[in-house]
């Protein structure tokens, strides 16, 4: 009996390391799917009003500031509602 114990500790052991492998692979596929390197693309209408700043960095930091919203809220509508557009169908 006491020669099979080390063989469950082991087999153990592996298991735990599968399950660990499997909850990091999860982990990552779902960080890799919102990746902020990647931006999420914008309605055209938010980038018109984005476009209405005059200087180049005003517009991009108004995109940046949309995509924030839109990450937070997940809904293009809310995020026209906290720009102060109407919203769209």
């Amino acid at each position: 009996m006491l020669t099979i114990l080390p063989h469950l500790i082991w087999a153990g052991v592996a298991l735990f390391i599968v399950h660990e492998l499997r909850t990091f692979a999860n982990e990552w596929m779902a960080l890799k799917a919102h990746d902020p390197l990647v931006p999420v693309e914008v309605p055209e209408d938010l980038v018109a009003l984005a476009n209405q700043e005059r200087e180049t960095w005003a517009q991009e930091e108004t995109l940046r500031s949309m995509r924030e919203r839109y990450e937070a809220l997940g809904d293009w509508n809310l995020v026209r509602s906290a720009f102060g557009i109407g919203h769209r169908s």
